[in-house]
């Protein structure tokens, strides 16, 4: 009986130690990122309404395209941070104009090297505009052209010299994970973007 619980003893020892091994690794995600910025529209605003990030880490808000958020830099400049996240194009490319691709083009171009001028020891990552479900699609059918536009910001990326994901093959691989909408994103695909995110940094 004595050598029983010392075995269960023992046992329950190296489970606890084992446990305990097991949260470094299990750390937030966001933990990476202390000294990044998120630029975009309501699509990035989702960092920090689900609190996956501290409000003040993310610029962005409903409506917002490459040239609104130009003037956006003065607000995270003073904090120099490390890295600069940008996701813009879902609604450039609902813009009004005669040719939203070329306005998209130059205003993000116009954006990027501000940042760098502003903010030269900054690295920055240009992230595709994500995917909308069918249902989105048929609401609004100018949706159509986002991998028009992703092959812009892939080209723009390399033009600019800024790195380039593609969040967008990561949203086509968790289509659960949509909002209503078809737009949005649920709470948990935040978690997986900034995963991937760290992938590329």
């Amino acid at each position: 009986m004595k050598k029983i619980m010392t075995c269960l003893l023992i046992g329950m020892f190296l489970i606890g130690m084992a446990a305990c091994g097991t949260k470094p690794a299990e750390k937030d995600a966001s933990a990476q990122f202390k000294n990044s910025v998120f630029m975009g529209d309501s699509i990035t605003e989702g960092f920090a309404f689900n609190e996956i990030l501290p409000k003040e880490w993310v610029i962005a808000g409903a409506g917002a395209t490459a040239g609104f958020s130009y003037d956006d830099i003065d607000a995270f400049v003073e904090r120099k941070p490390d890295n600069v996240f940008i996701m813009l194009g879902s609604v450039d490319i609902l813009m009004p104009v005669d040719d939203p691709k070329e306005l998209f083009r130059n205003d993000l171009t116009k954006l990027i090297n501000k940042i760098k001028e502003e903010l030269p020891g900054s690295k920055i990552y240009l992230q595709s505009i994500t995917p909308v479900t069918e249902e989105a699609l048929k609401q609004e059918p100018r949706y159509q052209r986002i991998e028009e536009y992703n092959g812009l910001l892939e080209e723009l990326a390399d033009k600019l010299a800024v790195h380039y994901v593609d969040i967008g093959a990561l949203a086509k691989e968790s289509s659960a994970l949509f909002a209503e909408d078809g737009i949005h994103f649920k709470k948990e695909f935040y978690q997986l973007w900034l995963k991937k995110l760290s992938e590329s940094l």
